[in-house]
């Protein structure tokens, strides 16, 4: 394996990747993939694929290896037969079923008003559908005139999939809440697989399940992000498992965010839909690579789900959120040292790690800790301990912690809060959080707003509060011991507007504002009034001007420091490569 700091070229400008590998004789792959989401073999030679991203299928023949592409979709996710040569396409952005032969002919459009299915299949003489923003599971007629809500023993947090097992039985995938299951349709649990909220590779664990499919001795599981098939028996005993952590990339036995699998007609093969790597792998039921179509350049690098990158005086520190550690390297890439303990306990999913007024600060954030050393001391670690009006205030999700000129400022999703504390002492002097937040009730230090999954926020020098108001897709601003937000809208200087998704992290640096737009895959230069000086990530993908649902950004000097989490990596990225236009339509997210 190369060495994972990569440096390349774009524009005359440098980009340092750390994070990736790249197979022996391969680059860096200059244009995005198609990042499929699903994909089904129809019978009489014909495989079909789809992408969410690019928002077309394609039609590959087994045995001339030709690839034909169709269009007429917008935002397919899952793919299933329904029928002899025949597949039916969820396109949950648009509430739309569609039908479409083994030629790439659409045959039929099924529009659900109010529904968002990301998976279809026929069960009986109705459609099963899986739809993600209800967090519901429904029956709905073939003409989509009634539909019906199926019960669940438990609330569901994420309805990737749902596929019949039998007349009176389903498995259901629910990627938040890392498990498979199989419910009847009167909502009773019969079996279960993957330890409910415990994203892990551990035995009887699962991180972000995206599919799964019955098979007669047991289930075949599109684990995500942990990068692995996994077939586990009715028993619920792993039987054999391709890819996995540690085994991240496209060489043999790799898989890279493997996000559905599917049997033939005939039940002898699986196929896997390896989105990462832009390709489809027919699998032996023995967990056997029997053909690949198509393929990536890309190989298991270091980080595994990175959450944060700062400058630190000695280079960058990087929070490696999966690996369950931070690591610290030189200004280039060099020397590169990981941490994965603090106080004789392990990190656990750590979202933030940053170099304070020379103290090492970690977001141990699922053990619901920061921590602090003083960075010549990585050995003193102790716990910080944060008081509200007198009583000890109890962190529950800690991200983001940084420094502005009153105090540090700490950023609790779980809390759904802003805390700026005095750090010595630990009190907290004031506390941003959501209307419904149970954070000291009453308290005159605490200002509600219309906060929502609020991920960061920074104190800017004119004593403005910018908050990442994730679960309202907008960036806000708040003047501070004001009482009212003031949502900023991205507007391009031809005045096309520019809507934030997910927006995870703000920075402010003079009259400049850097936003990680994570659901868009980019990262965006604003004006403080909105307007866009730039933008980095062309579309999601890995090519080195592609970003993958990224989650943080610092400005740092001349550079922008990236985490791209689902890219396994971090960027070290000039501003002067940022794109200055809006995307053109090829090339819209």
């Amino acid at each position: 394996m190369v060495d994972p700091i990569v440096p390349f070229t774009i524009s005359g400008q440098q980009v340092i990747e750390i994070g990736l590998s790249y197979l022996p004789g391969m680059t860096l792959p200059k244009q995005p993939h198609a990042w499929r989401t699903g994909s089904v073999d129809l019978g009489s030679d014909a495989l079909m694929s789809v992408s969410y991203w690019s928002g077309h299928g394609d039609i590959i023949r087994r045995g001339d290896r030709t690839r034909r592409e169709f269009g007429g979709l917008v935002g397919p996710r899952g793919v299933s037969r329904c029928g002899e040569g025949l597949a039916v396409i969820a396109q949950p952005s648009i509430g739309r079923l569609s039908q479409v032969d083994s030629e790439g002919r659409i045959r039929q459009h099924l529009d659900l008003p109010g529904v968002s299915p990301w998976f279809a299949c026929r069960w009986q003489d109705r459609w099963l559908v899986s739809d993600d923003t209800r967090k519901a599971v429904l029956m709905v007629s073939l003409d989509g005139r009634t539909i019906d809500q199926l019960p669940t023993p438990f609330p569901l947090r994420s309805v990737r999939s749902a596929v019949p097992l039998d007349d009176n039985h389903y498995l259901l995938c629910d990627r938040e809440s890392q498990s498979v299951v199989v419910l009847s349709r009167l909502g009773e649990l019969v079996w279960r697989y993957g330890r409910t909220n415990y994203p892990s590779s551990e035995d009887g664990c699962l991180t972000s399940p995206e599919h799964a499919i019955p098979l007669q001795a047991g289930v075949a599981i599109a684990d995500t992000r942990n990068h692995r098939v996994l077939f586990v028996n009715w028993q619920g005993e792993p039987v054999w498992s391709l890819g996995g952590v540690g085994q991240v990339g496209s060489s043999p036995g790799r898989l890279w965010h493997p996000i559905s699998v599917s049997s033939t007609p005939d039940g002898s093969r699986l196929l896997v839909t390896d989105a990462g790597n832009d390709r489809v792998l027919e699998v032996s039921l023995d967990g056997q690579v029997t053909a690949c179509h198509g393929d990536s350049l890309v190989d298991s690098g270091i980080f595994h789900l990175p959450r944060s990158l700062e400058s630190t005086p000695a280079g960058y520190a990087v929070a490696d959120s999966y690996n369950n550690r931070v690591s610290t390297f030189g200004p280039n890439g060099q020397g590169i040292v990981h941490t994965s303990t603090a106080l004789d306990k392990p990190l656990f999913w750590p979202r933030h790690t940053s170099v304070i007024d020379g103290i090492t600060v970690v977001s141990d954030s699922r053990n619901g800790r920061v921590l602090v050393s003083h960075e010549e001391n990585s050995h003193g670690w102790r716990e910080l301990a944060l008081t509200l009006a007198g009583r000890h205030l109890e962190l529950i999700d800690p991200h983001a912690v940084r420094k502005s000129k009153r105090g540090w400022l700490l950023t609790d999703t779980g809390l759904n809060a802003v805390l700026l504390f005095e750090p010595h002492t630990g009190e907290v002097l004031h506390a941003w959080c959501g209307e419904q937040a149970t954070i000291a009730s009453g308290t005159a230090d605490v200002s509600r707003l219309p906060l929502e999954d609020v991920h960061d926020a920074v104190i800017d020098d004119d004593r403005t509060v910018w908050f990442a108001n994730t679960g309202h897709n907008t960036l806000a601003t708040l003047q501070y011991g004001a009482s009212r937000l003031c949502n900023v809208t991205p507007v391009w200087p031809s005045g096309a507007l520019s809507p934030l998704c997910a927006p995870r992290s703000v920075d402010v640096v003079g009259d400049q504002v850097l936003v990680t737009d994570s659901g868009n895959h980019r990262v965006v230069m604003l004006t403080r009034s909105g307007t866009v000086a730039g933008a980095y990530g062309r579309r999601r993908g890995h090519a080195i001007d592609c970003l993958s649902d990224p989650r943080f950004a610092r400005i740092s000097g001349s550079r922008i420091a990236i985490a791209d989490y689902l890219n396994d990596r971090v960027l070290l990225v000039p501003r002067t490569a940022l794109a200055t236009d809006p995307p053109t339509m090829e090339s819209a997210l």
